[in-house]
């Protein structure tokens, strides 16, 4: 008889969904206060699938996007893996962001992924206000060289090395940093996530001040439950000096389908974001190849966000060659 422990399991997971449900209730803070600083490029998010679910990513980080969400969640992953995504944003700004992860077997996986933020169509006016007819840009761009490595059975460590490059109206400068991640499963389908932005900050000087990016704390939950047909995730974000805010996110998956050659699985996606906005989309998985698709609301339009996926050569799948016995006569 194993009542006790299955009465346990399904009372954690009661408390947990509950502590989850909770959070999304309890609005922290509208995050509106961190755009206009420096690393601001760095609070949009990364991956239509982590966005679509509100940005809560850091315990779950299960992608190639765990460069960007929690370094440590790299380690999870068992395949060669690029993921790319698109983001149009307004008045000729648009966000990039891709990741490519190289699994080294058992000495951990190696992930270099790069964020750029680009908007252009700027006219460039004297010190006495006219217009001098020529255009400028800006463009910030996050280079990131990311390890990862399982330490424990359930307890995995991640860093990552940030290369910032900054251009904005002629003015240019660059500088480093480094984020550090924690990642931990106590039991089957729960997994908590810490995550240490700048921890060596970026220091960028464009004129005379450098800007310095601030330390920013990330703690998570994410509940996997109904044979991986459910993921709940909550999250935690504090950058020094601003106020806590809180973002949460659910992933149903209603429809799958294996046959002998593929895996064609349907997502559907919902979640709360830092500004406390509603955010969904969906994503479809067929072979090697994912499609996601996140949108939500803004003050100014409509934010749209598509994701590319490709998978290819599990390094935990194995060839075996048959075998044939020779009839005896």
């Amino acid at each position: 008889m194993k009542m006790g422990g299955d009465n346990g399991k399904m009372v954690l997971r009661i408390f947990l969904i509950s502590m989850l449900t909770w959070g999304i209730e309890w609005q922290f803070v509208r995050a509106e206060n961190y755009y206009g600083m420096a690393n601001d490029y760095l609070q949009y998010g990364a991956g239509a699938r982590s966005l679509a679910m509100g940005g809560a990513y850091v315990a779950l980080a299960d992608e190639a996007s765990a460069s960007y969400w929690n370094p440590a969640g790299l380690a999870q992953i068992e395949e060669h893996q690029f993921l790319s995504m698109y983001a149009p944003f307004f008045e000729g700004t648009s966000y990039n962001f891709i990741s490519y992860v190289h699994p080294l077997r058992k000495i951990g996986n190696l992930a270099i992924s790069d964020v750029f933020l680009y908007s252009g169509g700027y006219e460039e006016v004297s010190a006495i206000g006219e217009v001098t007819g020529k255009s400028s840009s800006v463009w910030k761009n996050a280079a990131i060289i990311s390890y990862a490595n399982r330490v424990h059975r359930s307890i995995f460590l991640g860093a990552s090395l940030k290369l910032i490059n900054e251009q904005v109206m002629g003015y240019s400068g660059s500088g480093q940093g480094i984020d550090l991640g924690i990642l931990c499963k106590p039991s089957d389908g729960l997994s908590i996530g810490l995550a240490v932005q700048n921890v060596l900050q970026p220091k960028v000087t464009l004129r005379e001040e450098p800007d310095v990016y601030k330390i920013n704390l990330k703690a998570g939950l994410a509940l996997n439950t109904l044979s991986k047909r459910l993921t709940l995730t909550a999250d935690i974000n504090k950058l020094v000096d601003e106020k806590a805010y809180f973002s949460a996110g659910v992933e149903i998956s209603p429809w799958e389908k294996i046959s002998r050659y593929s895996l064609n699985r349907v997502d559907l996606r919902l979640g709360i974001d830092h500004l406390q906005r509603l955010a969904l989309g969906m994503g479809l998985k067929i072979e090697f190849l994912s499609l996601d698709y996140a949108f939500s609301s803004h003050k100014v339009g409509d934010l749209h966000r598509f994701g590319l996926t490709f998978r290819w050569g599990s390094i935990y799948k194995m060839r075996a060659k048959p075998i044939l016995k020779s009839k005896r006569h």
